[in-house]
């Protein structure tokens, strides 16, 4: 068995016949374009985003500190000069574009929020933030990340722009998958590099994801009306009172900050031409 992180090292055995799929990240798609390998793409619907600890112990429990991120924050610019490789969309909602709503997809019927980016705005938020936590200059903080390739390089483009547009030092905290979620659980972050795949074809899929009982809500986000849009929408069985209870949420979730959302995952990999009936699918098991 071959089990390794290293993109490149993957690529190695993949072209030497001894794996017959791998998946490619910035770096090894240029070398498969050189060496005109047949490469695939697929949209696997999961969301990645930075998720916020709103434990009343942290920095990021303030709103305005998290606004200032969101000000800065520009998942186009995430998507084409860091991740650098076809099929990711930019992040801009809890609700992937592929998931339905009443008649057609969900993001046609209730379009997603926007910020408008503005270092200035951002910087008068951290003046905010500033004086609601009464401190002199916002402290590091800690940012938990996978210890992949594709990760570490989201994770110093981050900590470039804290810096550079909000003067905030982001320390990156680079785990095993293990190790990430035990933090996680334990509330041991700050920010922490996160995401969500489809368990089911259905909205409440992500819906649910920070309603306060929801044990896969790792920075303890608390909202009532939150928590009481997601029992109206669990609770109905018409299409249209359950989209709109979807549409509060995504509402929620944007003026909140509940989450910083990056992009949509497209992977593109290679597989061997002599495999045979293999089937990709985003709810469900995949590769099947």
């Amino acid at each position: 068995d071959y089990i390794t992180a290293d993109t490149r090292a993957r690529l190695n055995l993949f072209i030497d016949d001894k794996i017959v799929h791998t998946r490619l990240d910035g770096e090894t798609y240029k070398d498969a374009l050189t060496q005109r390998l047949k490469i695939r793409r697929f949209a696997t619907g999961t969301l990645l985003f930075l998720e916020y600890n709103h434990r009343p112990d942290r920095i990021t429990r303030n709103l305005a500190l998290r606004k200032a991120v969101q000000h800065i924050y520009d998942p186009n610019e995430l998507v084409d000069k860091v991740l650098a490789t076809p099929g990711n969309l930019p992040g801009a909602s809890l609700f992937p574009v592929w998931l339905n709503g009443v008649k057609r997809k969900f993001r046609d019927e209730y379009p997603a929020p926007t910020v408008k980016i503005s270092q200035a705005r951002a910087r008068e938020l951290i003046e905010q933030a500033k004086r609601e936590l009464g401190v002199d200059a916002i402290p590091p903080l800690s940012l938990v990340i996978s210890d992949n390739p594709t990760a570490v390089k989201q994770a110093e483009y981050l900590q470039q722009l804290f810096k550079s547009r909000l003067g905030i030092d982001l320390r990156i905290d680079i785990q095993t998958f293990k190790q990430r979620l035990a933090k996680m659980t334990a509330g041991d972050f700050d920010i922490v590099g996160a995401g969500w795949g489809p368990d089911f074809d259905d909205v409440m899929t992500f819906g649910d994801l920070f309603a306060s009982w929801n044990l896969n809500n790792r920075g303890r986000y608390s909202n009532p009306e939150y928590d009481k849009w997601v029992r109206i929408a669990q609770n109905s069985t018409v299409p249209q009172v359950r989209m709109d209870a979807m549409a509060e949420l995504q509402r929620i979730v944007f003026d909140d900050v509940v989450i910083q959302p990056q992009y949509e995952q497209g992977v593109i990999y290679l597989m061997h031409n002599k495999l045979r009936g293999v089937v990709r699918r985003v709810t469900g098991s995949d590769p099947d």
